[in-house]
């Protein structure tokens, strides 16, 4: 189960702590047992894998997905998300990941989905400075010309325009634990993560 170095949480939100009269901003995330579902082989289904239900408890399940649970004894949870682990490692559905998982002395990766912020123009969306106000400017939050008509006589593919903002996945890298509390199943990590709070997060240690 080691081998395993992915644990998915729930961001429950931003503090502060203090290291001496210093300031430290923090992100709280639950990180619940993680319940293994399934044992993915490399001789089955192509790859080494812990198929884990994470999240609040759930209802309202197909008969299918509801079988799934069932069959491994756990209660349903909202995500159903896969692990990579090492070929090998021998683990049996019904086990869990837990924030013992996780060493805090080293550094994390956090990945999560950030926040959908709907259709955005280019000086929200990509911080573009706009157009003078004066002079009889009429479209100072417009972006401009996005090509030539000569060369190369089209629009290149990526150009930043307005468009829809957000809803992406992100991934942090090299954030430091501060601490773990393993009996409220909390992990405290320095600075901001992606997403709402309430949002999954993954917690990936190398």
């Amino acid at each position: 189960m080691a081998a395993a170095k992915i644990l998915y949480g729930t961001k429950v939100g931003m503090t502060r702590i203090y290291d001496g009269d210093t300031a430290v901003p923090v992100t709280v995330v639950q990180c619940l047992p993680n319940d293994i579902v399934e044992v993915k082989t490399a001789d089955k289904h192509g790859h080494a894998a812990l198929k884990v239900a994470v999240g609040a408890a759930r209802r309202n399940l197909s008969k299918a997905v509801a079988g799934e649970y069932k069959k491994a004894g756990v209660g349903a949870r909202m995500f159903l998300r896969e692990v990579p682990v090492a070929p090998g490692v021998e683990v049996k559905p019904g086990a869990q990941l837990t924030v013992a998982l996780l060493d805090d002395k080293k550094l994390v990766d956090v990945t999560g989905r950030n926040k959908g912020r709907g259709f955005a123009g280019v000086m929200k969306r990509h911080n573009f400075s706009g157009h003078k106000a004066t002079h009889g400017t009429m479209g100072h939050r417009t972006p401009g010309a996005i090509g030539c008509r000569m060369d190369p006589g089209k629009t290149f593919k990526g150009q930043r325009m307005a468009g829809h903002w957000g809803d992406e996945q992100v991934t942090i890298k090299n954030l430091k634990i501060v601490s773990i509390d393993a009996e409220q199943h909390l992990v405290i990590i320095k600075g901001a993560l992606p997403g709402p709070n309430g949002g999954l997060v993954a917690i990936k240690q190398a």
